[in-house]
């Protein structure tokens, strides 16, 4: 108890320079809490994402991209031809979905809103497990009419048609021809879908499907190609056996491996190396405020030694053991890095929270654990120990005689 009164009376004594040495650390463990639950919270939801749909979907791209006067090209493409043939011929493959994707503009009168744009087939409904609040999806007849139907995400239903049912309302999908013209194209809604959130690489509240037979004659014209095949095998037993079916088909048409097969094991491994590796990177610049403030610890505690020299000498003189003015120097650099580490902790979670509260449209979140709390925690107090060993240990070796005439 003596030598915490003596801790908190030296803390005390010089307000401002304790707070200053407490900085760094206080920057750092924030900075640590902050990076690790937000890496860990956009982890979780990434992963639950992808896995929400089950192990058994594949996405199949073209492969081999060769890069020519700044765009990019695949040596082979996938057509619709590709995804009836692995439907019929693939005998572990429940059903497959080509899409045609791009980014548009959607308008309504005055209302217009930034929106993912997916041509596909009925498929595309069971593989990403879509559900709808009101209307339908598109069907037989749509597609071969090539009707102007749309299915409209939950976010685009609120924003465009805040106070009414939007069925049955026209929206205008605006393309850019040129950096002068833009074309108007209008669709009738047809259906809203639940709100759902991500799911695999799709924000599907702010997507929109149409007939993959309208997409392709009115907005993309890409003549049958498309920019990837989604696939369900019919069990997630039989997911891998569908991969190899799938690979030695496309594989006897091209005559290479200029397509990319990919699991939902592959995207959630290539998720976690992401997201680890900028968490380890984050982490390691925020590590380097622990070392400074470690510093800036040893050098406030050095100038302490030397402002208590005579001090420690009386101490010494009465009795006082070297180890006894050890452990108070020790002491009290714990306590600063121990204090610091506490506000650094309540900083650091009302940081992450708060950012990924402005940050939630880009899917960020916080997750924290308990884990990384006792993790940053015990750094701040290890920090603390390790700089704090040398001005103890200088101020315990001090000889009394010295430490009495030192002025």
């Amino acid at each position: 108890m003596e030598i915490l009164r003596e801790t908190i009376r030296s803390l005390l004594s010089n307000k401002l320079r304790t707070f200053l040495s407490m900085l760094g650390i206080i920057i750092g463990i924030t900075s640590v809490i902050a990076v690790i639950s937000l890496g860990q919270g956009t982890t979780q939801n990434l992963t639950e994402s992808v896995s929400s749909l089950g192990s058994n979907v594949l996405i199949i791209t073209p492969g081999k991209t060769t890069i020519r006067s700044g765009s990019s090209s695949s040596s082979n493409s996938l057509n619709v031809e590709d995804a009836n043939n692995i439907k019929n011929s693939a005998p572990s493959v429940k059903s497959t979905a080509p899409v045609l994707q791009q980014g548009f503009l959607l308008k309504n009168e005055d209302l217009n809103i930034n929106s993912t744009l997916l041509a596909s087939n009925n498929d595309i409904v069971s593989i990403l497990n879509l559900e709808l609040s009101d209307g339908r999806f598109y069907n037989t007849e749509d597609f071969e009419e090539k009707r102007n139907v749309m299915v409209i995400g939950f976010e685009i239903a609120n924003e465009l048609y805040p106070n009414e049912n939007p069925i049955g309302k026209n929206i205008s999908v605006m393309q850019n021809i040129s950096n002068t013209l833009t074309r108007k194209v209008n669709f009738e809604i047809i259906g809203v879908m639940k709100e759902t959130g991500s799911k695999l690489l799709y924000n599907i509240d702010t997507t929109v499907l149409i007939p993959f037979s309208t997409g392709d004659a009115r907005l993309f014209q890409s003549n049958g190609e498309v920019a990837q095949i989604l696939a369900s095998a019919k069990s997630q037993e039989m997911s891998k056996p569908a991969q190899i079916e799938i690979d030695t088909l496309l594989y006897n048409k091209f005559g290479s491996e200029s397509f990319n097969i990919m699991s939902q094991d592959a995207i959630l491994e290539v998720i976690g190396n992401v997201t680890g590796i900028m968490s380890f990177i984050l982490v390691a610049i925020a590590a380097i405020s622990l070392v400074v403030g470690g510093i800036g610890i040893m050098n406030i505690m050095l100038v302490s030694v030397s402002e208590r020299t005579k001090e420690i000498g009386i101490k010494m003189a009465i009795g006082a053991s070297r180890k006894r003015i050890l452990f108070e120097f020790m002491f009290e650099s714990i306590a600063i890095t121990f204090i610091a580490g506490i506000i650094g902790i309540i900083f650091g979670i009302l940081l992450s929270n708060g950012i990924a509260s402005l940050a939630k449209e880009y899917n960020l979140s916080a997750l924290i654990s308990f884990q990384s709390i006792l993790s940053s925690f015990g750094i701040s107090v290890a920090v603390g120990l390790f700089f704090g060993i040398y001005p103890a240990n200088k101020a315990s070796k001090l000889s009394p005689i010295e430490a009495l005439r030192y002025e």
